[in-house]
């Protein structure tokens, strides 16, 4: 796997140049996709998931929508990569399509919660992994702060031992969820389809169940989208990058209820329900506890890499909206080894302080209460880049338009509805997160003269922004 063209060349000389090349084919970007998004989703949520829905069909049927909901978006994030093939994804698109403040939303949103969040959810649950293997001994946000100083400390190291470290890291990860989702499937009785489905209590029954269920399954999934930041490093990326996304978004799916179906024929739903790994129970319910442990140690090597990507590519999400203004110039700084070392002390800090909390759950919740509402907004974008450049050569178009995106986009504001419905607290902290994103961005395009909330005043850079992956 190419990771290393994932991260652009910062050379830190007097006119610190900034290149991307186009190194990445379509099966470099299936495994990025998938090294990306495979991680703290699949491994921390299925025993909420089990608690919400507590029916085997059930559990199957969302996680297949949620794959839907991700295949769908893909589609229509293809034809806007393939039409503007700069790197940064969605932060490219909404500044595009909507103007240099909503460039800001969507990057620093990112940046501080559906990434930031998504990295502190993962060092909080590397350290539960860690206290399961020491018997329940200490602290939970204690040492989530400190597996993120130890992340900290190896990015100080530079580019080539943290691309190292991943490459070594991901590969390892696929052969681990092929390995757990074969043992459970060989090994299991067929337990969770053939056992009385788990009756949920008042409290988590009908939508909101359904609603928070949905939260953790969309969490799982999400980095679905990354591939679009490498849209400036893909060889042809025209017809290449449909393919990477929906080929990507595709794979994951099937992994994932690969794994479902391993869990489910191992345990019933009412085992599953409330665990920290079920990937253990599930294996040691077949093979024993010993082999239960080694399953949390494996499950720790999948967290790493992928928590890992987090701390590999904030801080150049960071670079590159500084570079186009859109944050303080601190943040272009980079040091001998290549790494943008401001950045990564904020990213670092950030991620830290919310690890603290030491509350994988609500991390996840807000995080993609926040993530829906901007992606909405960005899929939004597809039609107004529609009408507001129709001269954008599109090597892809989205097929059955304009019904087929409109579905998509009605899909996401019906889960956003639903969320708000039933979730009204962490709604408004969601929101009240989102406006001050908003208000610090017109302040500062302004300020920095940029197009505002314009529509279509955005030009591309010249280099594009950086590279992100954090996945779930």
């Amino acid at each position: 796997m190419v990771l290393f063209a994932l991260v652009p060349t910062l050379v830190t000389n007097s006119t610190q140049s900034y290149k991307l090349n186009r190194v990445l084919r379509v099966r470099d970007g299936w495994a990025v996709t998938v090294g990306i998004v495979i991680g703290a989703g699949i491994l921390g949520t299925p025993g909420l998931i089990a608690g919400y829905l507590g029916d085997p069909w059930i559990i199957l049927a969302l996680w297949t929508f949620g794959g839907v909901v991700a295949a769908l978006s893909t589609l229509v994030l293809a034809e806007m990569s393939a039409a503007l093939p700069e790197a940064g994804g969605k932060y490219v698109f909404a500044r595009h399509a909507w103007g240099d403040t909503m460039g800001f939303v969507a990057g620093w949103s990112e940046l501080l919660v559906t990434r930031g969040f998504s990295g502190a959810s993962k060092a909080v649950l590397i350290a539960t992994y860690i206290l399961l293997l020491n018997g329940g001994r200490g602290s939970v946000p204690v040492v989530a702060f400190a597996v993120v100083v130890g992340f900290f400390l190896l990015h100080t190291r530079g580019l080539k031992a943290t691309t190292t470290f991943q490459n070594t890291t991901t590969a390892i990860k696929v052969l681990i969820v092929l390995a757990i989702a074969a043992a459970g499937i060989w090994g299991g009785d067929m337990a969770g389809f053939t056992a009385q489905p788990l009756i949920t209590s008042g409290e988590t029954a009908g939508l909101l169940g359904y609603a928070l269920a949905y939260q953790s399954i969309s969490f799982a999934y999400y980095g679905w989208e990354d591939a679009a930041k490498m849209a400036e490093e893909v060889k042809d990326p025209g017809t290449a990058l449909p393919k990477i996304l929906l080929g990507g978004a595709m794979a994951v799916m099937v992994l994932y209820l690969l794994m479902n179906v391993s869990f489910l024929t191992a345990l019933t739903p009412a085992d599953m329900a409330g665990s920290d790994l079920v990937a253990a129970d599930a294996i040691a319910s077949v093979f024993g506890d010993s082999v239960g442990t080694i399953i949390i140690v494996a499950s720790l090597l999948i967290l790493i890499s992928s928590a890992n990507v987090n701390f590999l590519g904030l801080p150049r999400v960071a670079y590159g909206l500084a570079r186009n203004g859109l944050a303080p110039r601190a943040f272009t700084r980079v040091d001998a080894r290549g790494t943008p070392r401001n950045a990564l002390i904020l990213i670092s800090a950030w991620i830290g302080l919310l690890a603290l909390s030491g509350a994988f759950e609500l991390l996840i919740r807000f995080m993609m209460t926040v993530a829906i509402t901007v992606d909405t907004m960005v899929l939004l974008g597809y039609f107004r880049l529609r009408a507001i450049r129709p001269d954008l050569e599109r090597p892809f178009r989205m097929p059955g338009h304009p019904w087929l995106p409109a579905i998509t986009i009605a899909l996401y504001v019906a889960i956003w509805v639903i969320l708000v419905w039933t979730q009204p607290q962490l709604a408004a902290g969601a929101g009240a997160m989102l406006a001050a994103i908003f208000v610090a961005g017109v302040i500062t395009t302004r300020r920095s003269g940029g197009t505002g909330g314009s529509p279509g005043g955005a030009e591309a850079s010249s280099g594009g922004i950086a590279s992100d992956g954090a996945g779930a």
